[in-house]
């Protein structure tokens, strides 16, 4: 009798956020979300590109935002989202989700991207569709939001950089190929995160 293959499911990669002081963040990549986000991360971790990075904008209890403050890409890609006209980003955005961050155009990502430490429905509706939601934190959110509300200023710039040692990811022996797109005319592609209590993020978004 011949017996029936068994279904076998890829495995998520996973990724942990390392750092200085050896507090680590850890969670999983959603590909079938945001494919470009995904290998773009994969990407830039495993080439050691956000070694020494830095959580450089905080939204206290609310967002922080990882990306190098020395180094660049020479590329972007696109924004994964429902309102960049993405209609396979299907995820809803809560607290741990990792969201690929873009300057003032949707097509302006590069290499940052952010943490969402909360529920708050007002939070959520700034997020959701207007970036691409990319990952999952499972452990160490707690002690992101912690980071998230000590040590800024009124701008909610870090007065002392949260250094990452390292970020690295797990792709079980998968290739996550990216498609890169040029960089926008007239934007800022390096974060530039409201962080004002009641800052809307939609507000540095434009078509």
């Amino acid at each position: 009798m011949a017996r029936k293959a068994a279904k076998v499911e890829a495995l998520l990669p996973t990724f942990e956020i390392l750092f200085e002081n050896s507090f680590a963040l850890k969670g999983e990549l959603y590909p079938g979300l945001a494919p470009n986000a995904v290998g773009n991360f994969v990407h830039l971790a495993n080439s050691g590109f956000y070694d020494g990075s830095a959580i450089c904008l905080v939204s206290p209890g609310k967002i922080v935002v990882i990306d190098h403050p020395e180094k660049t890409v020479p590329y972007c890609i696109e924004a994964e989202c429902e309102l960049n006209g993405c209609d396979y980003n299907v995820g809803k955005v809560c607290a741990g989700s990792v969201c690929f961050f873009h300057g003032t155009q949707y097509n302006s990502g590069k290499s940052g991207f952010f943490v969402v430490l909360t529920d708050d429905s007002r939070t959520v509706r700034m997020v959701e569709g207007a970036y691409a939601l990319f990952g999952q934190v499972l452990e160490g959110l707690q002690m992101a939001d912690m980071l998230s509300c000590t040590g800024n200023d009124e701008h909610g710039v870090p007065t002392v950089y949260h250094r990452i040692h390292s970020i690295r990811v797990e792709t079980h022996g998968r290739q996550f190929p990216f498609e890169t797109c040029p960089e926008p005319e007239n934007t800022i592609g390096k974060v530039i995160l409201g962080t004002d209590t009641d800052a809307d993020l939609s507000s540095e978004t434009q078509a």
